[in-house]
């Protein structure tokens, strides 16, 4: 690789504690004002399942100034660009984006708009979550999201099980204290990072950072709780291994998704799994979409997914299917699962799949988000990554090695199975099989 060298990101700690990271595109028209908290459903109970979430879309509601949704979000929508956020297991962002001509009063609205939310309208946004939650169940009430499936099964009894979402019961039941409280307890400057990519000089930029985040936050009242931690051990103590889930959906189509434990944080055995994910799904010309997809003619789409959460993670392959080709499907993917636990790839395979990654590294520099998303979970992690390491790992990665971890992931025993389909439970003996011949490849 001859260039790896991204270019500088500038990061300073306000007064308040809050990081300030800032990411300088010297062309560009437009800026990108971000908030990444250090907090998703991985921080929830049972019980408050959803707050996350029902945070999230609450802070739009309204603020100080703007009483309703609808008048912050003709604010937020005059400086050209879009407002939203996102929740995930770990972590929350808001972003504004719109036009660098209009950027300081942005950052007094984005402020304003973190800061100080109203809360208003809480029925009639639990009702919208309700709205989107429905998408995950059927006419029959069954829930036939298989991510949420997977997670709950592959996690049990642990926060990291929860669904981002919540449930019916957890969402009805959310109050506007406990929102409130979140916000308290979750969105301080130490458990947050303010991201910036404009056009500005690094000074202009860190000034209106200061002035308008950098004093003391007027909700803060207590010291975020400690979140519960897992380590490799989850996934071999107690009683329970593999994990079927058999959904019956009256679709005309299988939605099938197999997952096993991975590596979490950021460390060489994750870049290990991301090799393996990269050997299964990587363009048409790697194992799954070229065998499944381009010869066999089975699926549209197979996927394959390295998934790391801050101490642990998960490996998984996602494919629909429809229903005269589902044990075809079992058959071909099997078959090309024990492959790769048994045969190293070869040189010239190897070889192409480290320059597609080591490519992506190095064409990092050229995407300020992704920039910016790395350097933030890096700090939230605490744990520095540089690109020059990552590649390093890359580079001295054996065809030996690949087929280790590959057969370290692929026969794990705690496998967790979802089918969703026409009659899925008829499938069991297949895809106890199909589960079964794998493992063995272990042994």
């Amino acid at each position: 690789m001859q260039n790896m060298n991204t270019q500088p990101l500038d990061l300073i700690t306000l007064d308040n504690g809050l990081r300030f990271l800032y990411s300088r595109n010297a062309n560009s028209a437009a800026f990108e004002l971000s908030v990444h908290i250090d907090t998703g459903s991985r921080d929830e109970t049972a019980e408050n399942n959803g707050v996350s979430h029902f945070l999230e879309h609450m802070m739009f509601r309204g603020s100080e100034r703007f009483p309703d949704s609808v008048a912050l979000a003709g604010a937020m929508e005059s400086f050209g660009g879009e407002a939203n956020a996102m929740t995930s297991i770990e972590n929350t962002v808001y972003w504004l984006k719109g036009s660098t001509r209009r950027i300081e009063t942005a950052f007094e609205l984005f402020s304003e708009f973190f800061l100080r939310p109203n809360f208003a309208d809480l029925e009639t946004e639990r009702d919208i979550v309700l709205q989107e939650l429905a998408n995950d169940y059927n006419e029959a009430g069954d829930n036939i999201d298989c991510e949420t499936l997977a997670m709950a099964s592959m996690f049990p009894q642990n926060p990291l099980g929860l669904p981002i979402i919540g449930t019916e019961d957890s969402i009805a039941r959310l109050t506007a204290s406990e929102l409130k409280l979140k916000h308290a307890l979750h969105y301080q400057p130490n458990q947050c990072i303010l991201s910036l990519i404009s056009s500005l000089p690094f000074e202009d930029a860190a000034r209106m950072a200061e002035k308008s985040f950098g004093h003391r936050w007027p909700h803060v009242h207590s010291a975020p709780p400690a979140r519960s931690t897992l380590n490799q051990d989850y996934f071999t103590s107690g009683k329970q291994k593999r994990t079927l889930v058999l959904q019956n959906n009256s679709d005309n189509q299988y939605v099938l998704k197999f997952m096993l434990p991975g590596a979490g944080g950021l460390n060489q055995r994750v870049v290990e799994d991301i090799i393996v994910e990269r050997l299964l799904d990587d363009g048409i010309a790697s194992r799954l979409p070229a065998t499944v997809r381009e010869k066999h003619g089975l699926v549209y789409e197979i996927s394959a997914d390295a998934q790391s959460y801050a101490d642990v993670g998960t490996f998984s392959i996602d494919a629909t299917i429809s229903q005269d080709s589902l044990q075809k499907l079992l058959d071909v993917l099997l078959g090309e699962l024990i492959k790769v636990c048994r045969e190293p790839p070869s040189p010239e395979e190897l070889e192409r799949l480290k320059f597609r990654y080591l490519f992506d590294l190095e064409t990092l520099q050229e995407n300020h988000p992704r920039l910016i998303s790395r350097e933030v979970t890096q700090l939230f992690l605490k744990t520095p990554l540089s690109l020059q390491e990552e590649a390093h790992w890359v580079k001295s990665i054996t065809p030996e090695q690949v087929r280790e971890t590959a057969r370290r992931i692929l026969t794990h025993p705690r496998q967790t199975m979802v089918l969703v389909g026409p009659r899925a439970r008829k499938f069991r003996g297949s895809v106890e099989k199909f589960l079964d011949q794998l493992q063995r490849c272990g042994g």
